[in-house]
């Protein structure tokens, strides 16, 4: 297959290739056989410590307690940031409500009393009525007494309601409620009303009457009171018929 000019290349590339791995061979034999004049330096030693399995489950526990330690630390700081935040929009709500021209203690007690007047008129009636009868006494006297900071206690309930759906459900509840017992309360202050207008037709009606037999009465006795004082002149006129009218009539006079 191949010439022999290239199988002689081949066979001298061949040689001289395994004669250059055997010089190095013999050089780094040679080279390592051959002391130094310094020390070998000494190596260097690794202590290298295994924890017993005590130590790995104390390390472990101490790493939990940490952890966990921190965890609640983040969560107090939390809670403490929320409650700060929650403080100071309490206090801003405060200052924004109650208006600092209105004096708060005495008129406060006084639409506390007009709450409790509320329930003591209508102590007699059921619940709804006391607590309507109460609520609009304690709202009526608030507007009179403190406006502006019922006007700003209104406003911030509006702002509740839109905030908290459930709130606006039962205001409405509660509107509708006292839009039924109102219009019940009208309906028998108009049926009242009626008997009582009627009553009292009835009863200027009675009056009258009785007035009209009195005056009559009064009439016929003032009439037969005449007629007796006429006959009682007749009668002293006739015995004393030599005095005059006058003297008849002192007579009548000193009798009476």
């Amino acid at each position: 297959m191949f010439s022999p000019a290239i199988k002689r290349s081949l066979a001298v590339a061949a040689a001289g290739s395994a004669w250059v791995a055997t010089a190095s061979t013999a050089f780094a034999e040679e080279k390592r056989s051959k002391l130094s004049i310094y020390d070998e330096p000494e190596p260097e030693v690794v202590i290298i410590e295994s924890p017993t399995k005590l130590e790995e489950q104390v390390y472990i526990a101490q790493k939990y307690a940490n952890e966990t330690l921190e965890e609640g630390k983040s969560h107090v700081s939390g809670w403490i940031k929320k409650y700060h935040n929650y403080e100071d929009t309490v206090k801003n709500n405060i200052n924004n409500t109650i208006d600092k021209n209105e004096e708060m203690f005495p008129n406060l007690v006084y639409v506390g009393v007009a709450a409790l007047a509320g329930t003591i008129i209508a102590r007699n009636r059921n619940i709804v009525i006391r607590f309507l009868t109460s609520t609009t006494l304690a709202v009526g006297a608030s507007y009179y007494l403190i406006p502006k900071t019922t006007h700003n206690v209104a406003l911030q309930l509006q702002r509740l309601e839109r905030r908290y759906p459930q709130l606006q459900a039962a205001h409405d509840s509660v509107n509708s409620t006292v839009d039924d017992v109102r219009k019940q309360i009208d309906d028998a202050v108009v049926q009242l009303r009626g008997v009582v207008d009627e009553n009292t037709v009835k009863l200027r009606q009675q009056i009258q009457q009785n007035t009209d037999k009195v005056k009559e009465q009064v009439g016929s006795s003032n009439s037969e009171v005449k007629d007796k004082l006429e006959e009682v002149k007749k009668n002293v006129e006739s015995m004393y018929s030599t005095r005059s009218k006058p003297g008849i009539e002192e007579t009548l006079k000193k009798e009476n």
